[in-house]
């Protein structure tokens, strides 16, 4: 059995028992849509006290992002997408198609891969669509479907393939690093500074082609409190201590 941080068990968890409850909507009448499934899934997040998956802003379609965690984990978690395809198709239309870029970009040339891509989305992605393509793959690694390698080449592939998007592939690295950071500072991996920053600076080496996008403890901070919600007293002690306000 595959042993998983207590943040990661904690969030499957409330995500099987969502597919449960939707299949069950979805076997009775066909009547759930994409909306439905993401009011279901803003409700259970509240009443479970979880934050989506994300970085220091709370964007208004953030739930309807945080769609990316139900579709890897029915996909490569439960393999429901061989069981309900008609399913799939009406709920994750666009994971679907983020899905299937990731699919061109990693099996062709930069230049077949713009051609096909602009192809299927009628335009040059923007940088929202260019972020949730990477989401995608983050949450595979987030859940362990995949590993940190494979985000690392998709972000230099996806750079190769629109190079005039390298900004926005920057700062979603940046927000990687710090999440990963965050993350395992709550998990208690991470306990100091000196350890903090090995991590940081790590895994900034890994994709050290980008650059930029080594994060501030003041950004992994923002995640830590917000998503993980440790308390003040551990990132104090493990982050570089918060400026204090100038008095005018």
């Amino acid at each position: 059995m595959v042993s998983r941080a207590k943040d990661v068990q904690r969030r499957l968890n409330l995500l099987f028992d969502l597919w449960n409850t939707i299949i069950n909507i979805w076997e009775q009448d066909r009547s759930i849509d994409r909306a439905k499934v993401i009011e279901i899934l803003k409700q259970e997040y509240k009443k479970e006290r979880l934050s989506p998956l994300r970085g220091a802003s709370l964007p208004e379609d953030i739930f309807d992002k945080e769609m990316a965690s139900l579709y890897i984990v029915g996909k490569y978690g439960m393999g429901l997408d061989d069981q309900y395809p008609e399913l799939f198709d009406a709920i994750f239309y666009p994971e679907i198609k983020y899905d299937k870029i990731i699919e061109i970009v990693m099996s062709s040339t930069p230049d077949e891969a713009r051609e096909k891509i602009m192809a299927l989305l009628g335009s040059t992605p923007d940088d929202n669509t260019i972020a949730r393509i990477l989401r995608l793959r983050f949450t595979q690694v987030y859940y362990g479907f995949a590993d940190e390698d494979s985000l690392r080449n998709l972000a230099k592939a996806l750079a190769k393939v629109f190079p005039e998007k390298e900004k926005i592939i920057s700062k979603y690295v940046r927000f990687y690093i710090a999440f990963k950071v965050a993350s395992a500072i709550y998990r208690g991996e991470v306990r100091d500074r000196l350890t903090k920053e090995a991590m940081k600076q790590g895994t900034a080496l890994i994709f050290s082609d980008f650059h930029g996008s080594i994060p501030d403890d003041k950004y992994i901070r923002k995640i830590a409190s917000e998503v993980f919600r440790v308390n003040k007293r551990v990132l104090d002690h493990v982050l570089a201590p918060k400026e204090k306000r100038k008095k005018t």
